[in-house]
């Protein structure tokens, strides 16, 4: 969100400090970041990549997911665009059947 704030307001997120708050948020649910590519915005640092599904089910912080639709024909627009954030329950279970791969008992 915080390589591209002027786009939060378009995708329904506020502005520039709601993407810093939302691009820290995910620094806290990733496994790294990519010093390849480097925000200006955010004292360079490099994008966040790696969603971790312990550290999402541990902090209770969901990915937020930018999306958006383009027109099927090209060079007409952008039909739409917005964020989304998965359901808990699918970090929940991955955790779990992992878990259960590496053969972990789930206790009640």
């Amino acid at each position: 969100m915080i390589a591209a704030p002027a786009v939060t307001r378009f995708v329904g997120t506020g502005g520039f400090y709601d993407a810093l708050n939302i691009s820290n948020d995910m620094t806290e649910i990733t496994t790294d970041s990519n010093p390849n590519f480097p925000i200006p915005t955010w004292d360079f640092q490099g994008i966040s990549i790696g969603i971790d599904a312990r550290k999402v089910v541990e902090t209770g912080i969901l990915p937020v997911i930018n999306t958006g639709i383009a027109n099927k024909k090209a060079g007409l627009g952008q039909i739409g665009a917005g964020t989304v954030t998965p359901p808990m329950a699918c970090f929940e279970k991955a955790v779990l059947a992992y878990a259960k791969k590496l053969g972990f008992q789930e206790y009640a």
